[in-house]
């Protein structure tokens, strides 16, 4: 094989580069046995989808993009060329296509250059691309089937996107939940109000048990009254648990929690929904603030005042934030830690209040791309509030 065309293959497995460039032969196709986590963490993005279009007289197959589970990418839809793949691999693959399938598409982008794995019907392949800013112009051209990926993973496409999910939410981990009377000596206590919608949030929530050197238990209620809030040195607000379509709280409820905070417990807020003509109520707030409604994005702007918040114990860089619907109008007592919108908008807030203090944030946990987006910032959350509680 000429060199000309190795490099080009070695460019091409996208996710795992700097892995694979040492165990390449010269036919390029994957030797060595790397893990789903590996691939995970070396590619940029993850897309879920399913098969729309199969032009078997042209070898072109058209992918509909469903869910993002890792990264934001502006596809909506994959056009794939088979024709153009080594050998046999193109009349091979195409068995594998058909309408109504569901495919994942695992890439890295560098620069304008996108290198990509596929699994479809059991099958993994190997593709790569041309970043246009016409989506709609860019076509993803076959290499190979990739014959030694399936040590990774071998089994059909629909139980490899579960396992994903599960991985990706930290699912296989253990969870640490236990109720808060019976939380061990020196652990810190967590009492997170949910419910079964947005039940996802919760159950990484509980997976966080060792917080840096910091033992941590984790006990979920549906009950806005809060009965074990006594017991907890923690209280997470959920996703939508505030507002969602309404505001949930009554005035004893609000002033629960804002006794809760001046005694020396910490809040942490999650994502709530605003609209225009219903901004999400803060009474349960000491200061003023204002929901607002806004577009989903992912851009935040650390302050000073956030200290070890976006790097203790997981680094958090811009882009690596889920935001959606957040908060406004604040006024000198709180403490901004980072902000979004141009500088508009909240991303994370500090409110002191007696002994304790809210965390406040514009984060959306409502799907599972959301969760995997915004996981390590709220392990983050968690160190952050276990340190004030230490001070």
């Amino acid at each position: 094989m000429r060199s000309n065309s190795v490099r080009m293959t070695i460019i091409a497995l996208f996710c795992l580069y700097c892995l694979l460039v040492p165990a390449f032969r010269g036919e390029a196709f994957i030797e060595r046995k790397y893990t789903v986590e590996q691939i995970i963490q070396e590619c940029t993005n993850i897309l879920f989808g399913s098969v729309t279009e199969v032009n078997r007289k042209r070898m072109t197959a058209k992918v509909n993009v469903e869910n993002n589970l890792k990264g934001t990418s502006r596809f909506k839809e994959i056009k794939i060329n088979l024709a153009v793949g080594d050998g046999n691999f193109p009349k091979q693959l195409m068995k594998q296509f058909e309408v109504g399938l569901p495919i994942i598409v695992f890439y890295k982008k560098e620069a304008e250059r996108l290198m990509s794995l596929g699994h479809i019907n059991g099958t993994w392949f190997q593709v790569f691309a041309n970043d246009r800013s016409d989506k709609n112009r860019v076509w993803w051209n076959l290499t190979h089937i990739e014959i030694h990926m399936h040590r990774t993973y071998d089994g059909p496409t629909p139980k490899f996107q579960k396992h994903l999910l599960n991985v990706m939410i930290g699912k296989t981990q253990k969870a640490h939940t236990q109720a808060l009377a019976q939380a061990p000596r020196g652990a810190t206590r967590v009492l997170v109000l949910t419910d079964n919608r947005y039940d996802i949030e919760f159950r990484v929530l509980s997976k966080f048990g060792q917080v840096s050197e910091q033992k941590v238990v984790y006990q979920k209620t549906t009950d806005r009254n809060l009965p074990n809030l006594k017991r907890a040195d923690i209280l997470w607000l959920g996703q939508g648990q505030l507002c969602e379509s309404k505001y949930f709280l009554t005035r004893e409820q609000e002033n629960r929690i804002k006794a809760f905070v001046k005694n020396g417990g910490v809040v942490v807020v999650s994502g709530q929904d605003s609209d225009p003509e219903r901004p999400c109520d803060t009474g349960w707030l000491p200061e003023r603030l204002k929901g607002v409604e806004r577009k989903h994005r992912q851009d935040f702007q650390p302050t000073r005042a956030a200290g070890t918040l976006f790097s203790t114990p997981n680094r958090v860089k811009s882009g690596r934030m889920s935001i959606d619907d957040t908060w406004t109008g604040w006024n000198d007592k709180y403490t901004i830690l980072a902000t979004t919108n141009g500088g508009k908008d909240i991303a994370v807030a500090m409110l002191k209040h007696g002994k304790g203090m809210y965390l406040i944030t514009g984060l959306q946990n409502e799907r599972s791309d959301n969760i995997s987006t915004n996981r390590r910032v709220m392990e983050n959350l968690i160190h952050f509030a276990i340190e004030q509680l230490k001070r």
